[in-house]
């Protein structure tokens, strides 16, 4: 009787070959990483978290292994799920420059600059005053506001061009100030017969994040808001409602003729400053300089009112 022949081992199942892993799902495996969750994610990107979970599953399902330890609380990454983070990073990190050094080459300004900034400063800034003049000089370029009070990450290429509110600390970075924004209280014209406890104040929440116009008034004013809203553009236009004063740059006084700064006998309110930054290797990119030249030429106008509108009263 013929003896059977031993049949060799199973071989482990072949890896997929990296065409088959879609470097867009990389991406959002790295944000799900650094944010701790598929919803998190989600909201950062401004996707479905449906969308999320099903291709993170199907980056899985490509690799072959669980890089995600889901969790009532959020999803933690697999032992293995760590090791691919770094890797990933630096493919990330490769990629980008990998796009950098050929924007470098362009001749001309041409194509999508994003340009990450808060409400107030896309409203009555940017769009009224930037945009047109950008948009008769370079017809060819184009723009994508990203608009919230979270930061944006220029590392990660979350944008090509930030207005912010402090300057960067990170030497990868270039950053120029290019706005001064003293600050004082500004009422609708009608209030200005109100004494200082008289007045109601329209205050401002971004979600726990201080703001030192917020510190200023919870020392100087020490008077609880009769409004409170989540967004400059709203405490703006309740203010020009005659809904309450507010601590706000005293640019603000050229959105309307009816406000007027208030003499309240405070000490002089706090200066904010308004910096562009931008990532060093991006900076004399020519779609990304021309942008930032506008930035820097037609936002002046928020150094300081063109006209003073001082109320004096009894304090």
């Amino acid at each position: 009787m013929r003896g059977r022949m031993a049949r060799p081992p199973a071989s482990p199942p072949a890896a997929r070959p990296l065409a088959d892993v879609d470097w867009a799902d990389l991406r959002l495996f790295l944000e799900v990483a650094r944010t701790g969750s598929f919803s998190a994610a989600a909201r950062k990107l401004g996707i479905e978290q449906s969308t999320v979970s099903r291709r993170m599953a199907t980056l899985e399902r490509t690799l072959r292994v669980a890089v995600f330890d889901r969790r009532p609380g959020g999803s933690m990454l697999t032992p293995l799920g760590e090791q691919l983070r770094r890797h990933a990073e630096t493919m990330e990190s490769g990629a980008d420059q990998f796009v950098r050094e050929a924007s470098g080459h362009e001749r001309e300004a041409e194509g999508l600059v994003r340009l990450a900034l808060t409400e107030s400063i896309a409203v009555h800034g940017v769009i009224p005053r930037v945009l047109p003049a950008l948009a008769e000089k370079h017809p060819r370029v184009s723009l994508r506001l990203l608009t919230s009070y979270e930061v944006a990450d220029l590392g990660h290429r979350e944008a090509e061009i930030a207005v912010r509110f402090f300057r960067p600390k990170s030497g990868d970075l270039v950053a120029a100030r290019v706005v001064t924004l003293p600050t004082v209280p500004i009422a609708h014209r009608r209030l200005s017969k109100k004494s200082r406890d008289e007045l109601d104040w329209v205050g401002v929440d971004l979600g726990g994040t201080s703001t030192i116009e917020e510190d200023y008034q919870k020392r100087h004013v020490k008077k609880a808001p009769k409004l409170i809203v989540s967004s400059y553009v709203a405490q703006i236009e309740a203010v020009r409602a005659g809904l309450g004063a507010a601590i706000l740059p005293s640019s603000a006084l050229d959105l309307d003729d009816d406000l007027v700064e208030l003499d309240l006998g405070l000490p002089a309110g706090p200066v904010l400053e308004l910096w562009l930054v931008t990532p060093r290797g991006l900076r004399q990119v020519p779609r990304v300089a021309a942008v930032w030249s506008a930035l820097e030429e037609h936002l002046q106008f928020l150094n300081g009112p063109r006209r003073q509108r001082t109320c004096l009263r009894s304090r």
